[in-house]
């Protein structure tokens, strides 16, 4: 029972990506291609 519990921690952790910051450059452009949302974008900016 507890290695279906570990798996399944260790599965969803592996599935997240590493969190990566933006330059704003980077982060006003992956915007306006919409590859990223309004909260992203927002988040980026808040990380400086």
């Amino acid at each position: 029972m507890l290695a279906v519990v570990l798996d399944a921690l260790v599965g969803v952790a592996e599935d997240k990506p590493a969190k990566r910051y933006l330059t704003v450059y980077e982060a006003q452009e992956k915007f306006d291609k919409g590859l990223i949302s309004i909260r992203e974008y927002n988040e980026s900016l808040e990380s400086k």
